[in-house]
């Protein structure tokens, strides 16, 4: 038997791997963006369109045509009882809808390194919070049940524009209808949302909202009673003595 033969089954099983990362993609895509498209597939993997073509077939056979195709999106959108065909986590789903970033992990040995362990807030739970991400990516309006410290749950119908990530938790800023204002809303307090068909209107978009418009500048310094300020300098990158 030759080399080649015996690597056969190997190299079968990378295809076959690989494939299937793109085919999570494309789930998460699906539950995410509420959209996922050839095009997507093929810059995030760097692959052609055939190959593309061919996973999507496949993702449609495993799945049970969860995906319908969308000749005016040029896409694929998911079907009324869509439900993903993988697990994925809610920081997977923040950085694609935040950042449009999927992480890789290069080697899993190189976490042998570190030794610590932060102690992270809790996350939405990505179930109720799914419909809003697939808002801010289509420009849909949003329908939520939300928790709030002075209101306690409610329901509001929302437009989001953006995602606010401070370290701590995530925030989404959105039109109100309830308010009639722009708000911002933790979504860690979103026990439940749903999208619905209607679009932002001219007035619930981004550039609708002064306030999130509006430039304020910081000069931040470190607390003068310090007796070595240039430790927190060190610490906040901060030059001459001040951030702006």
């Amino acid at each position: 038997i030759n080399d080649s033969s015996q690597d056969f089954p190997m190299q079968l099983d990378l295809t076959e791997h690989r494939q299937q990362r793109r085919h999570v993609y494309i789930d998460l895509c699906a539950l995410v963006l509420g959209f996922v498209s050839r095009k997507l597939l093929m810059t995030r993997f760097n692959i052609k369109e055939a190959t593309a073509s061919k996973d999507f077939k496949s993702y449609l056979d495993l799945s049970g045509d969860r995906l319908k195709y969308s000749h005016k999106l040029r896409g694929y959108t998911p079907v009324e009882w869509f439900s993903p065909m993988y697990e994925h986590t809610t920081k997977d789903a923040l950085d694609l809808a935040g950042k449009g970033s999927q992480a890789i992990n290069c080697d899993p040995g190189i976490s042998n390194n570190i030794h610590t362990k932060t102690i992270d807030s809790a996350l939405p739970v990505l179930a109720n919070i799914a419909a809003i991400l697939q808002g801010l990516y289509l420009h849909q309006k949003v329908e939520i049940e939300y928790v709030s410290l002075t209101s306690g749950k409610q329901t509001r119908l929302i437009a989001p524009h953006s995602l606010i990530a401070t370290g701590t938790h995530t925030y989404v800023r959105a039109f109100d209808h309830k308010s009639g204002e722009f708000r911002t809303f933790k979504l860690n307090r979103v026990t439940e949302s749903k999208l619905t068909r209607a679009f932002h209107e001219d007035d619930q978009i981004e550039r609708a909202d002064n306030e999130w418009n509006t430039n304020v500048e910081l000069r931040i310094t470190p607390n003068s009673k310090l007796k070595y300020p240039e430790s927190i300098e060190l610490d906040y990158g901060i030059i001459n003595g001040e951030l702006k």
